[in-house]
């Protein structure tokens, strides 16, 4: 292992396996977890040592993101809690984040009928598969094994305006309101009933403020939480007075009219979250690139942006009516950026040392990048050995997650390495990731006994 590589564990949910998978800094499997469901997506490990991880479950009106079902489990594998929001009119999806309070906040998508959509000022052009999906945020508060009270909700379709339906409540000047979503914007037209298309969520207990990533409108979003649900579906209360209104976007100016296709910074990405106290950067914001529909061609990157506030948690608008930063404070993109790629999913994780762990989502591979760019770490995550899968299929992560070895949700916790691995450790120092990602999928692929243990 590098001497730029800290220790500690990191937790791995593949999207096509039942098991979630605690693994060393050596690439070896310290703990697992059985679920009926595949991952749906999202995996994290509390302080009380328990496995919050959501599971995928069929519905026919959502495709474009799994989700269902959150199930909570005990270190020992029990089931604790086991909720479902999952039927024709509701769908729990992509992310969720547990809060300070025990409840759980998470995504979710709802269906908006036809003419409910026309009413509202949806261009009838753009609405094409008889009904729209809409995002909405909701937080439950866990009962029982199987129950769940809703105590907050937030809707996206509630803070729209649009300039096409001059009859419809939500008919305004598009560009004289940042605040509110342009209902019939496309920023992705092959998703065009997906709408929004919602893919992560965290929350900032300074400000009670919550971030999203909104794929299809190539933005960040934040928004009110100290709000009640009442005051979430309007236009004031809550601490920062503007109720459920976006109190800051980043990403793409053309989604309000600020600027034009050029001027787009974020392409298709996801796990938007803000940097934790205590570690370098704590209070900006790191979001992962996906880079899909990037005019300059296919390749991802990380983005570190310090946002400009007028004191914490209140945002305003620069001189040209949009939103800051101007750029990045610090970016990472491989030598050769088209080496470093993935369409969708993926995230990054700031740890102590400066260092950002990153999970390149559709390869199921895990690169940790130090300040300057270097590669120090390469974990290929891999089902072969423990579900017999075949080198490299339906290895997919939304994103992994560190986890200090003096966690408090690993105290007293018997971390032994099992026999089996769960993937292929590939360790640099300094290298570029044309060398480490390029080497290290290709020994997967071409190599399965290579996956019986890790590389050294």
């Amino acid at each position: 292992m590098s001497e730029s590589v800290l220790s500690g564990y990191v937790l791995v949910a593949p999207q096509e396996s039942t098991f979630t998978y605690l693994v060393d800094r050596g690439g070896a499997v310290v703990h697992t977890w059985k679920s009926d469901f595949n991952a749906g997506l999202t995996a994290t490990l509390t302080e009380d040592g328990h496995l919050f991880r959501a599971g995928k479950v069929a519905n026919d009106h959502y495709i474009h993101g799994s989700g269902g079902v959150i199930e909570e489990y005990d270190w020992d594998g029990n089931l604790v809690w086991q909720y479902f929001y999952n039927d024709a009119e509701e769908f729990q999806h992509h992310d969720f984040t547990v809060l300070p309070n025990g409840n759980v906040l998470f995504i979710a998508a709802e269906i908006i009928t036809a003419d409910e959509a026309l009413a509202l000022g949806r261009d009838p052009a753009k609405l094409r598969d008889g009904y729209l999906v809409a995002d909405k945020l909701v937080e439950v508060k866990p009962d029982g094994l199987t129950g769940g009270e809703v105590v907050w909700e937030w809707r996206a379709i509630d803070h729209i305006v649009q300039d096409v339906n001059p009859g419809s409540a939500t008919y305004g000047n598009v560009a004289a309101h940042p605040e509110l979503v342009d209902f019939n914007y496309e920023g992705r037209p092959s998703f065009p009933d997906g709408w929004t298309h919602m893919n992560s969520v965290d929350f900032d207990e300074d400000t009670g403020q919550v971030l999203v990533s909104v794929r299809n409108y190539n933005e960040i979003w934040i928004i009110d939480h100290t709000t009640t649900t009442a005051e979430a579906a309007g236009h004031t209360g809550g601490d920062w007075g503007h109720g459920g209104d976006l109190l800051y976007r980043w990403g793409n100016p053309e989604a309000y009219r600020a600027g034009t296709r050029a001027d787009r910074e974020l392409n298709g990405q996801h796990d938007a979250k803000w940097i934790d106290d205590g570690l370098p950067g704590a209070g900006n914001i790191l979001v992962f690139d996906n880079g899909a529909e990037r005019l300059g061609g296919k390749y991802s990157r990380v983005l570190e942006l310090a946002v400009p506030t007028a004191g914490d948690g209140i945002y305003y608008l620069s001189a040209d009516g949009t939103y800051g930063p101007a750029e990045a404070s610090w970016s990472y993109t491989a030598q050769t950026p088209t080496t470093y790629y993935s369409a969708r999913m993926s995230g990054a994780q700031r740890l102590p040392d400066g260092n950002t762990l990153t999970t390149v989502g559709d390869a199921g591979t895990l690169v940790e990048v130090t300040p300057e760019g270097d590669t120090a770490w390469v974990y290929d995550a891999d089902r072969t050995v423990l579900e017999g899968a075949a080198p490299g299929s339906e290895t997919s992560v939304f994103y992994a997650s560190w986890y200090p070895e003096d966690y408090a949700g690993l105290a007293g916790k018997a971390l032994i390495p099992q026999d089996a691995t769960l993937g292929m450790l590939t360790r640099y120092a300094t290298n570029t990731l044309e060398t480490t990602l390029g080497t290290s999928k290709a020994l997967m692929a071409g190599s399965p006994a290579l996956l019986a243990s890790p590389l050294a």
